[in-house]
């Protein structure tokens, strides 16, 4: 079940909002409540949960400054606020500030529905994204390279991890970092000792083991998931890097 943290300074809405069957019905569950945005972010520093629901107009922080602070101290949730029709122009900022969705007030079990499966595709994403990264992160101290505390490592991982099915030229990743790629390619191998375009390699190869290991996908299936442009390429590609077919590692 996902987890939710709910801020609302109204306890009869609190109450209300947390007892609708939509929750349960798309997998979430209430866990925790708020009745303004300084009681949220203390909770959150002490607990971790999926998903804030939060109303814009709060005592104290209200649900702008609680997004705005959640993003600053880089808190991993998804945030959706919710409001009236004659604060839309706070939904909007909202938004702009990194909120996930809003609702109307007063919410309704439809509307719920409706913004809980955006949000439960969206979740599943973001678990997706972090797995992957921390395979990316792990292949990067299997080298000896410490990217969690490299800014610059760090966002590579990131943008890796939010572009696996893709492939990735050493062009569209110093494009992504917003550096010219000569440049890029230099701080990259000064940083690790490999090029990008090898390291890469490696990276993709073991997220293809995974995939081969605890899954029931084919290899052309596999191939065509991590953005190759042919099994036989991806097979050519794996068996440089470890030094067995697909297939041969799959029988291990």
């Amino acid at each position: 079940m996902y987890r939710i943290l709910l801020a609302d300074d109204d306890k009869e809405l609190r109450y209300l909002y947390s007892k609708m069957k939509a929750w349960q019905k798309n997998g979430f569950v209430v866990s925790a409540f708020a009745s303004n945005g300084k009681e949220a972010l203390e909770i959150l520093e002490r607990e971790s949960f999926d998903m804030l629901v939060t109303d814009i107009k709060m005592p104290f922080v209200d649900g702008l400054g609680l997004v705005r602070e959640i993003k600053k101290k880089n808190i991993q949730i998804l945030p959706v606020l919710m409001s009236s029709y004659n604060e839309f122009e706070y939904a909007r900022q909202g938004l702009v500030l990194g909120a996930f969705d809003f609702i109307v007030k007063p919410v309704t079990e439809g509307a719920l529905t409706e913004m809980l499966e955006r949000a439960k595709i969206c979740l599943s994403e973001y678990a997706r994204n972090r797995g992957i990264n921390e395979l990316i992160l792990s292949v990067f101290q299997k080298y000896g390279i410490d990217a969690k505390n490299d800014r610059f490592l760090n966002d590579v991982c990131i943008f890796l991890s939010e572009n696996m099915g893709q492939d990735v030229t050493t062009d569209a990743a110093a494009d992504a970092m917003k550096l010219n790629k000569d440049y890029f390619g230099k701080i990259f191998k000064k940083r690790t000792g490999m090029t990008f375009h090898s390291l890469y390699k490696i990276i993709k190869v073991e997220y293809a083991k995974l995939l081969i290991k605890n899954s029931i996908y084919k290899n052309y299936e596999i191939s065509d998931m991590l953005g190759y442009s042919s099994p036989d390429y991806f097979a050519k590609i794996f068996k440089e890097v470890a030094g067995m077919t697909p297939s041969e590692y799959k029988n291990l």
